[in-house]
């Protein structure tokens, strides 16, 4: 997997791979940066791999729609994301590293990550239909990632990137009506 290291202003897209359950690659020019995967049988525990490390992200209903994010295997939260009115939310991490989630406005669905002072650091938008979507080997790309510079916190890019995919792929799933239903079941 390539580290996002030295942004530049690559192209990045989510590509979605087939099969049951969701699975996502980010593919920039030198191959794969980020994966993210739903486990089977679970609609909000992912797994997300970087050039930087594994980590799960896993969706609780209580308290308020928090999202944890985990090394496998361990009982430790790493960060934090706590959603506020109309999509926005902040990512804190145990460091002490802040970010604020912003839906973004108007048609466009997405969402960018901001530095505490308002600086944009991952910027995800999701492309609007099937008719609109790449066809490229190894799967459909499914959204356009934009990563600025400057970067020197703990938490990279690719996973800021691979963070904000998951919080758009549970929108989508609260949208859904059938999946929706299945989700407050669930939880």
């Amino acid at each position: 997997m390539t580290a996002l290291t030295r942004i530049q202003s690559t192209p990045l897209a989510w590509h979605q791979e087939d099969g049951v359950p969701p699975s996502y690659t980010l593919c920039g020019q030198d191959g794969p940066v980020a994966t993210l995967k739903f486990l089977p049988g679970q609609n909000t525990l992912a797994r997300v791999e970087t050039a930087e490390g594994a980590w799960t992200l896993l969706h609780r209903a209580f308290p308020a729609g928090t999202v944890t994010l985990r090394e496998p295997g361990s009982r430790v939260d790493l960060a934090t994301y706590h959603p506020h009115p109309f999509g926005q939310g902040d990512l804190t991490f145990l460091n002490g590293d802040s970010f604020r989630w912003l839906p973004l406005e108007g048609i466009e669905a997405g969402g960018t990550f901001l530095e505490v002072e308002g600086m944009p650091l991952v910027r995800l938008t999701v492309m609007p239909d099937r008719s609109h979507r790449l066809h490229v080997p190894g799967g459909t790309a499914v959204g356009a990632v934009e990563a600025l510079p400057p970067h020197h916190h703990q938490a990279g890019p690719a996973l800021l990137a691979a963070f904000g995919w998951y919080l758009l792929q549970l929108e989508a799933i609260k949208e859904h009506p059938t999946c929706a239903a299945e989700t407050s079941l669930r939880l």
